[in-house]
């Protein structure tokens, strides 16, 4: 079938390398190369460098509704449009117009978590199952009828880039699925129940810093679904420190339980009090360092009783 594949980032550079060894891409669209890193190298997307790898036409268009750019999609011919984490919503316009439509893989089990970053809300929300979903695209975000879905269970130690690695072929498999079904005319959409609609939102700097006064198991929650982007984070004697790994701990810490306070179990274990109970941190990054677990952090800080993250 002839496609056209609109899709950024890592998990839509996966896909399209799958339905690219089955199908013939016609083009993809994606984002305009930006500078990126400490250097401000300007660099492509994922998806766009397995385009460039394999020769399949680009497009970056600074507007979907742009009338060359619209002209350009009518003239390349594509009877289906795939689309995978492109990061705009897609006008009206351009959906309707493949033959068979426009479908959008979503890593989540619509009509859960629509929106951004479904993958890092889940874990966030302590979630023990999600999945991926095929669905029809309309002009509501994540609202169209579902073509496919499948449910994957999330481990208690996954982070959020474990749950992606785990998500990206399940989600590729699904769309090829999806595909032959569109193309036999055996798919069968169905509507989602609105009722059951559940909306997540970007996380952001701020989002990510840790509120001690929460539990043991809500701040390690938090801490797997911001690793990696944007990595949770607190201050030590007014540096930033990113938290990495962490694990509650089912010890009982000397002293009044205050949210932040460190304690050094045997000179081994970095042990934070929270909110409801203690939290172990097996993985952290003062600024400008390297990433170290707690024993390093113990033995290079050296902390004090009485002193807190912040």
């Amino acid at each position: 079938m002839r496609i056209g594949f609109f899709g950024t980032p890592q998990i839509a550079a996966y896909c399209l390398e799958t339905l690219a060894d089955a199908h013939d891409i016609a083009f993809i669209v994606t984002n305009e190369d930006k500078p990126c890193g400490r250097n401000l190298h300007v660099r492509c997307c994922p998806a766009k460098e397995v385009a460039l790898e394999r020769g399949i036409r680009f497009h970056h268009p600074p507007s979907l509704k742009d009338p060359a750019f619209l002209d350009a999609l009518t003239a390349e011919a594509a009877e289906l449009f795939v689309v995978v984490a492109f990061g705009r919503l897609i006008p009206r316009t351009v959906f309707e117009m493949p033959r068979l439509g426009t479908i959008n893989l979503h890593p989540s089990l619509l009509p859960r978590y629509r929106g951004a970053a479904p993958i890092e809300w889940a874990i966030i929300n302590g979630e023990t199952e999600t999945g991926v979903t095929v669905q029809m695209i309309n002009e509501r975000l994540d609202a169209g009828d579902i073509v496919l879905q499948k449910k994957l269970s999330i481990s208690p130690d996954y982070t959020a880039e474990d749950l992606y690695e785990a998500v990206r072929p399940l989600g590729a498999g699904l769309l090829l699925e999806a595909i032959d079904a569109l193309a036999s005319g055996t798919a069968r959409p169905k509507p989602q129940n609105e009722s059951e609609a559940t909306y997540c939102g970007k996380i952001d700097h701020e989002f990510a810093r840790i509120d001690w006064n929460a539990g043991a198991l809500e701040i390690h929650n938090r801490v797997r679904g911001l690793n990696p982007r944007p990595g949770a984070w607190t201050e030590f004697r007014g540096d930033h420190i990113k938290i990495w790994r962490t694990a509650p701990a089912s010890v009982e810490l000397p002293g009044a339980m205050e949210p932040g306070l460190l304690a050094v179990q045997r000179k081994k274990r970095l042990l934070i009090h929270t909110g409801d109970g203690a939290l172990e941190i097996l993985a952290l990054q003062p600024e400008g360092k390297r990433q170290m677990d707690g024993l390093s952090f113990i033995n290079g800080h050296r902390p004090a009783e009485g002193e807190r993250f912040a």
